[in-house]
């Protein structure tokens, strides 16, 4: 019979794999937290075979790896605004668990429109620009266009002369 290496969080045992012809056992711990430090002891491991089960042994101080980011939507993909009116673009990260989630915003033409670091456009000048948003993790980007139109006044209306 092979050896089977046993995971424990306390009496639980949470996961086994047998020992395989390289000396090595490898076992996947689910619902551990991304980019998180886990003190030694928090788990233990230990061997059993037919002769019966090693002493628990502490694992030692690992950090689990952060969840990468693997892309950014922008929202809505095109905004049409007036001059000094604004607009909210909203940024949604991919996966939801990454754990780096910041974005940046640019204008292409900020004598067009400017973004703010939330994502609010302000209409400048008329015209057309492009906001990216650029997630810090990654480099992951996205594009909305945005047109900025002038306030045009209405005409003023001709006194009545009908009595």
């Amino acid at each position: 019979m092979a050896d089977t290496l046993k995971v424990y969080k306390g009496d639980d045992v949470i996961g086994t794999a047998e020992r395989q012809d390289d000396g090595k056992a490898k076992v996947t711990v689910d619902g551990l937290d991304a980019n998180t430090d886990y003190p030694a002891g928090t788990y233990q491991i230990s061997f059993s075979n037919e002769n019966g089960e090693s002493e628990k042994v502490d694992v030692p101080t690992f950090k689990t790896k952060p969840i990468a980011v693997t892309g950014v939507t922008i929202s809505p993909k095109t905004a049409s605004i007036e001059v000094g009116g604004t607009t909210k673009l909203e940024s949604t990260v991919a996966p939801s668990t990454a754990t780096n989630k910041s974005v940046s915003y640019k204008s292409s033409d900020e004598s067009v429109a400017t973004v703010s670091s939330n994502g609010t456009v302000t209409g400048v000048s008329e015209g057309e620009g492009t906001i990216t948003v650029t997630t810090q993790d990654g480099n992951k980007t996205d594009i909305a266009t945005v047109t900025v139109n002038t306030v045009e006044e209405p005409e003023p209306e001709e006194p009545s002369t009908e009595e």
